[in-house]
Order: C-alpha cells, then structure tokens, then sequence
C-alpha cells in the first residue's frame, strides 16, 4: 500500500505533470463521443505516473545538491551555523551542545571553527542532521517535521519535472490547435471543446512558469530544515 509521502510527494506532482494529456484526452472524448479514448488514456496515465514519479524522485534529488550550493549550503547545514540568525544564539548553543554530547563529534567552539575551517564545520552539522533525521522516522511522534518534509518532497519534485510538464502543454496545444484546423477548415474557428481545453493549458503554463521556481522551493526548504534542527530535544 502506498504511504502518504509516496502519494503526496511523489504520486502528486506526476499527476500534475501528466495533467495536459488528460486535459488533451477530454478533448477527444467529448469532441467525437469515444468513452474508450477516455479509458485508453488513463490506463496509459496511470503507467506514465509511475514512471515519471519515478523519474522525478531521482531528477529532484539530483538537483537537490545544485539547489543546496546556490543557497550556500544544505538548509540544515545553513541554520546550525553561527553566521546564520534563524535561531537566537542561545538556542543555537543549546543545540549545539546536546549534539556534540549525543553524537560525540563537535568541539566546543563552533563558532571559531566556522571561521578557520568552514567545511570541517559544515561536515560536523550535516552529521548531526544525518543523526536527528535517523531519530524522527516515527511519523507519528513527529507529525508536523514529516508534514514539512511532504511540503519539500512535493515542490522539489514538481520542480524536477518542469520542463516535461511543459513540454507535455506546448504538444497538447498543437494537437487541439491542428485538429481544429483540420476539422473546422478555419484556423480560428474553435469548437467549445477547444477553447475550454486551451484555457486550461494556458493556467497549467502560467502555473508551471511564475509559480513552480526555486523560490517556491526554498521557502518550505528552510521550514522543513528548521523544524529537525529544533527537534534536538525532543530525540
């Protein structure tokens, strides 16, 4: 049985992906009547949901680590550093602390090490990070940090599969603008049918291009980063 950050994160985005070839399939299937279009269709976007939720998940972690260096760092990494203010100090060297003691890897001034030696400090912090996510697995007890990993499965998948997404659209408009053409005679003589079909393409694209951007990402990045490092005390 799928699980719900299987469904949420990976089955979601291919969905919204494939959703241009089910828009295109409606189209068919009412313009000429033919219920087993319909069906074919979806039997064929049941397949390519799996396969591109597949692709996704890989793509998406893939650019993950692009992502992190254009950010300057892992999200985890970045709020466990000194430099970073999304913590007060104090919390952060009560964090800082209770990892060194739990895990037995840090030194007692971070902070200094930062400045000498930025990436033996950043190996340290992405450490404890592997540490607090191997102790927060249960879903349950930790319901609101497996609610923002969701969040961040979600948008960085979709991300990945941009440019799919896209170019699934730019096709669908070609084939209803062509069988329009063919079937009215006149360019722009467009059935109900196919301007519905059209303007549901063109918010899928303005969708896709203004609103799937790093950005989008980075934001639920950070909030899910922040929600494991503050779960330090709770492990």
């Amino acid at each position: 049985m799928i699980n719900r950050y299987e469904l949420k994160a990976r089955v979601y985005p291919s969905v919204i992906t494939l959703l241009p070839i089910i828009i295109v399939g409606l189209y068919f299937s009412i313009d000429y009547q033919n219920i087993y279009s319909l069906i074919g269709g979806l039997g064929l976007t049941t397949i390519l949901t799996f396969v591109l939720g597949q692709l996704g998940r890989d793509k998406g972690k893939k650019s993950e680590k692009r992502l992190w260096n254009e950010w300057g760092g892992a999200p985890s990494t970045q709020i466990l550093r000194f430099s970073d203010k999304s913590l007060t100090k104090y919390l952060k060297k009560d964090i800082h602390t209770k990892m060194a003691d739990s895990t037995g890897i840090g030194f007692e001034n971070m902070k200094s090490l930062e400045r000498k030696n930025p990436e033996k400090a950043d190996n340290i912090y992405e450490t404890w990070c592997h540490k607090l996510r191997s102790l927060t697995r249960d879903t349950a007890k930790y319901k609101l940090l497996f609610n923002e990993n969701i969040n961040y499965g979600f948008r960085r998948n979709l991300w990945a599969l941009k440019v799919p997404a896209i170019i699934f659209i730019t096709v669908g408009v070609l084939i209803i603008l062509l069988s329009e053409y063919y079937s009215n005679i006149k360019m722009f003589n467009l059935t109900s049918g196919a301007i519905i079909s059209l303007s549901l393409l063109g918010i899928l694209l303005v969708f896709w291009i203004f609103i799937i951007k790093k950005s989008w990402i980075k934001t639920v990045a950070f909030a899910y980063a922040k929600r494991l490092v503050e779960s330090y005390d709770t492990t």
